[in-house]
């Protein structure tokens, strides 16, 4: 009789762990199945991500390149402002005094002409 226990018990230990292999082997594919599931929501999530990510980019881009010109268009007006006192105040000088303005201007040709003269 007790010969007959053991091998019942040992038929129905086997049956128990061919049981639980399978539930696990289930558990395991569902298992697997969700990290498949959470995967693929992670890669949308990330790329939506990087889209908005790319989007905010370029709009900082954007403001960034419209305060630039901006700048540049006070700076490019201020230089003119400054240009044009200048040429003024070259043409004032020359009305009052022609004469040396003239000799200036020959003395200077004169130099840069042997500056830049041939030998």
């Amino acid at each position: 009789m007790k010969c007959r226990f053991i091998i019942i018990s040992v038929k129905l230990s086997r049956k128990s762990a061919l049981g639980a292999m399978i539930m696990a082997q289930d558990n395991l594919g569902k298992e697997m199945d969700n990290l498949k599931e959470d995967m693929a929501k992670l890669r949308a999530d990330l790329s939506q991500l990087g889209k908005i990510l790319l989007e905010r980019g370029k709009n900082e881009t954007d403001v960034a390149k419209d305060r630039a010109i901006e700048e540049l268009k006070r700076e490019l007006q201020s230089a003119r402002k400054k240009g044009q006192q200048t040429v003024n105040s070259v043409e004032h000088q020359i009305q009052e005094k022609p004469f040396v303005s003239l000799l200036i201007a020959f003395l200077v040709g004169l130099i840069l002409g042997k500056m830049f003269e041939r030998r």
